[in-house]
């Protein structure tokens, strides 16, 4: 339905009745899906079917994500999530790290945010989770953030890029919005971000620069314990010798249900974009380095 107005009169009892009725029906029709998550119950608030889709195969889409945050994130740690999108491991995390731990939740798609601030409030985990609405990379700078969609839950938008999954493949954005964009260190650095144990980067295309904006958590006495970065086509090399060049050897490799089918076929593991997980070296005496 289209609504027409003059701007000038404030809207009758009639079109508030309506607008208070779409309200409603939002309410009611947003899905509320109730996931188990070993000891751990969760609830995501779903608009749409990507949504409700990407909740009730949390423990198969990824299944190696969820192994690894069940596997290494401990009550009391600190927790990084760049591309949290609506706060499946989000949520996941909080609830692994409890209340004497905290999450930082990155996410600049403001859809996908805004669901992920509802997930969040619907577990009731306002004050162990912290959320970022800015994109980060390797240095401060103003650009365009390109939407490749304005609905909550979908992957792909870029900062200051249009092309899909760090590939020569470009999209129409749906939306563009000027964005400020931050390192990680600085973040830390201001105090924004506590310095972390764990970090997850899923960002569909700009993870090196990423992580060349964390060098200074990445090399410091209080570097993360475990770091899982989705290694795109193309760039897999770079971020394994990047890691490399700052002490982490690459500990795991998993791929997603689409990434195993493809496995399956037989398809080159570096052909398909897949999640690594890397872990600082031993020192030259024995020694794991120091972590916060």
């Amino acid at each position: 339905m289209t609504l027409h107005t003059n701007g000038v009169k404030a809207p009758g009892p009639l079109l508030r009745a309506y607008l208070d009725v779409l309200a409603w029906l939002r309410s009611v029709l947003m899905v509320r899906v109730v996931v188990r998550d070993g000891k751990h119950r969760s609830i995501f608030l779903c608009s749409n079917r990507l949504q409700a889709y990407r909740a009730m195969t949390l423990w198969i889409k990824e299944a190696g994500t969820m192994n690894w945050i069940e596997r290494d994130v401990h009550a009391g740690e600190v927790f990084l999530d760049i591309g949290a999108n609506v706060g499946l491991y989000t949520i996941a995390a909080a609830h692994r790290v409890g209340p004497g731990g905290h999450v930082f939740a990155l996410e600049p798609h403001k859809p996908s945010m805004l669901s992920l601030l509802e997930n969040i409030a619907a577990n009731d985990l306002g004050k162990t989770v912290s959320v970022i609405a800015i994109p980060v990379s390797d240095t401060k700078e103003v650009a365009q953030f390109n939407y490749t969609s304005l609905s909550p839950s979908v992957t792909g938008s870029q900062f200051g890029s249009t092309f899909k999954d760090g590939t020569n493949k470009s999209f129409t954005p749906s939306a563009q919005e000027l964005c400020v964009s931050s390192s990680v260190d600085e973040l830390v650095a201001i105090g924004a971000v506590r310095p972390f144990n764990h970090a997850k980067i899923d960002v569909d295309g700009i993870e090196l620069r990423i992580l060349v904006g964390m060098k200074g958590q990445l090399t410091g006495r209080s570097r993360p314990r475990t770091v899982q970065v989705e290694l795109n086509v193309g760039q897999q090399d770079q971020i394994i010798d990047f890691m490399a060049s700052c002490g982490y050897r690459l500990a795991e490799r998993h791929f997603t249900l689409s990434g195993q089918k493809q496995l399956a076929k037989g398809i080159d593991p570096s052909k398909i974009t897949h999640n690594a997980i890397f872990a600082p070296e031993v020192g030259a005496a024995g020694e794991k380095p120091e972590v916060a």
